[in-house]
């Protein structure tokens, strides 16, 4: 009887496979080809792979649900804004929402990949939790790059718009001048000031876009400067050169305290990462070795106990290590 129910179980399975495989095909290609469409229809400039773009632009129309329930939390959207900053620093089209609907799809194709092949859930998991680490971690790697070559700009860019308010340039000329002369990503982000202002934007609301995008708290000071003399007149090389100075001297105090606290961050990834490595390791090695916890209620305690100290401790480091110098 066992035998025979195996039998129609092993038919029954191929079958459902046999009708839903091919519908799966079916589905990505459809997918591929709405992405080339659409990739064709905005330009696509072929810098980046077209079905990655057009899922960082539109997202997961499955997941949709999901990220409206998590980006609807403050704590979860500024997780997920770290990583869209990112890639639109990389030049991507993307949002919170969907950049939280691709962290979805990626730890449910790891947990379930991981479970169908090891037969262990919580390796699966452990999985998921450790590629939504490791992916943060690299955004938040990249948009401090991003920071720190920005921050490096910005003296030689103030200098560059004194000697141009010198030589009798207005503020439009001025940053037309110094976005051409200034690289990536400094110059870009200047220069997209100029077009706002070529479009019809005034210079207060292309500035005030600029410092947003930017979100340069050296370069604060220096774009209120530039919306006084805009709208009063006056000379503004002294006080740009002035800014310059400080900004150099914060970017070194930023250099100094990164290279004091290296060590300690490289200490707190380790100790964040390593208990979710063990755990997934062991519990492949050690057939049952998390039974325990889950067969009693005393041990489901103290398993959510140890997550939620390992949790504390994680913020506990981070938050000592977020120092903000400005």
């Amino acid at each position: 009887m066992s035998g025979l129910l195996m039998a129609v179980s092993i038919v029954a399975t191929g079958a459902c496979g046999a009708l839903v495989l091919p519908q799966l095909v079916s589905a990505a290609q459809h997918l591929l080809h709405s992405a080339q469409a659409r990739a064709r229809f905005l330009g696509d400039d072929g810098k980046h792979p077209v079905l990655i773009s057009d899922f960082l632009r539109n997202g997961v129309r499955l997941l949709r649900w999901l990220s409206r329930l998590l980006v609807g939390n403050c704590r979860l959207r500024a997780f997920f804004e770290v990583s869209a900053s990112a890639l639109r620093t990389c030049a991507y089209v993307t949002g919170e929402r969907q950049v939280c609907e691709l962290y979805c799809l990626g730890s449910l194709t790891v947990f379930s990949v991981a479970w169908l092949l090891s037969g262990n859930p919580v390796l699966g998991l452990s999985l998921a939790i450790a590629l939504v680490f490791l992916t943060h971690t690299r955004a938040t790697r990249v948009l401090r790059s991003w920071a720190e070559r920005l921050r490096e700009q910005i003296p030689d860019a103030l200098r560059s718009l004194g000697l141009c308010f010198s030589a009798g340039y207005s503020l439009q000329q001025a940053l037309e001048q110094t976005a051409a002369e200034t690289p990536d990503p400094l110059g870009a982000e200047l220069g997209q000031a100029v077009c706002d202002v070529a479009a019809g934007r005034s210079i207060t609301e292309a500035l005030d876009a600029l410092e947003k995008r930017t979100s340069a708290r050296d370069l604060r000071f220096a774009l209120v400067a530039l919306e006084v003399q805009h709208r009063t007149g006056g000379s503004l090389k002294e006080l740009l050169e002035n800014a310059a100075a400080a900004v150099v001297a914060s970017g070194d105090l930023h250099r100094q305290l990164a290279v004091q606290t290296a060590q300690a961050r490289l200490s707190a990834r380790i100790v964040s990462v390593m208990p979710l490595i063990l755990v997934g390791l062991l519990s492949v090695v050690m057939e049952g070795y998390l039974q325990t916890f889950f067969s009693s209620s005393a041990g489901f305690m103290l398993l959510t106990i140890a997550l939620g100290m390992e949790a504390l401790g994680v913020f506990a480091i981070r938050r000592i290590l977020n120092i903000d110098l400005d």
